[in-house]
């Protein structure tokens, strides 16, 4: 597993022989880092400076660079495309993939969404008769989800890890606040995934906004949501924060380095989420959705 590195402070980065210097610009102090050693780069913070190399070499080494908003929230990701000679076919596949295997692999990610966040209210200890119905609904979940059982699952979910006066959608409180910070890092890197596997991340298999540039990393993400949601619920919340501080967002960061059982190997969600991607790239390229590899909690532990 490679290091997500938080670039929060006043810093200049650039390159040397075999790695990144980081410099800190109001102590003057250096660290290093190697190249094989750094999976993305996240700048959160308007007056970090790098240099025109660290874009050449973070291409070159398939390294990432998020840039972060005055919100911190994630603005931009640089990946690129160039040597990606399979990148042509894996649009034609993407795009010419059937309703029946997209609509197939939308009830696997469900199913598996369902399981996760039923493991998750078991984790924090909710009554069995709320982590049963949870679970009995993946029983009737449809190609596609026509019924939207996400929906509904989601609507007790929520009320049970959170409580009854808990709103998804909101963006002040400490909840939503850790929610959408810690989905948008998954997002982001997922998206990165994508990209680099020649896959268009606006093009989804059930997210079809026009206005959404991320439909795929949207679809690809679900599985994952409630590793965030049981990280916030044991790391953050208990801080009494009034909104998401600075520690706060550095602390969810560290849930890529939880670990899940994939494809019946423990891994971390940051290497769980690469494999996951390759698995559904073979699904769309097979037409077949018996591929696609989904994570879930690691039975009787974090």
């Amino acid at each position: 597993m490679k290091n997500i590195v938080y670039v929060e402070n006043k810093y200049f980065v650039a390159v040397t022989h075999n790695g990144f210097k980081l410099t800190n610009l109001e102590t003057k102090e250096k660290h290093y880092l190697s190249f094989e050693d750094v999976e993305i780069l996240i700048f959160d913070n308007s007056q970090c400076y790098l240099s025109a190399k660290v874009i050449e070499k973070c291409a070159d080494n398939k390294i990432g660079l998020l840039f972060c908003d005055r919100g911190h929230s994630p603005l931009s990701v640089l990946e690129s495309v160039y040597g990606q000679q399979n990148r042509f076919e894996r649009l034609k596949c993407q795009l010419s993939a059937s309703s029946k295997v997209k609509g197939r692999l939308w009830r696997k990610i469900i199913i598996s969404k369902i399981i996760n966040q039923a493991v998750c209210l078991e984790k924090i200890g909710t009554e069995k008769e709320s982590t049963e119905v949870l679970k009995s609904m993946t029983k009737t979940v449809t190609d596609h989800d026509v019924h939207n059982n996400e929906a509904c699952a989601a609507r007790l979910y929520f009320k049970k890890l959170f409580g009854d006066d808990f709103k998804r959608g909101r963006t002040t409180d400490l909840e939503n606040a850790g929610l959408n910070y810690g989905y948008a890092i998954l997002r982001a890197l997922i998206r990165r995934n994508l990209v680099l596997k020649g896959f268009e991340p606006s093009i989804g298999i059930h997210h079809a906004s026009t206005e959404n540039p991320f439909n795929l990393s949207d679809d690809i993400i679900e599985p994952y949501r409630p590793f965030v949601d049981y990280y916030v619920f044991k790391n953050i919340l208990p801080t009494k924060h009034e909104t998401l501080e600075s520690d706060d967002r550095k602390n969810i960061i560290k849930v890529l380095l939880n670990k899940c059982v994939i494809d019946n190997h423990v891994m971390y969600l940051q290497d769980a989420i690469e494999l996951t991607i390759d698995s559904f790239v073979s699904s769309i390229e097979a037409g077949s959705s018996g591929r696609i590899k989904l994570p879930t909690f690691i039975e009787g532990g974090d």
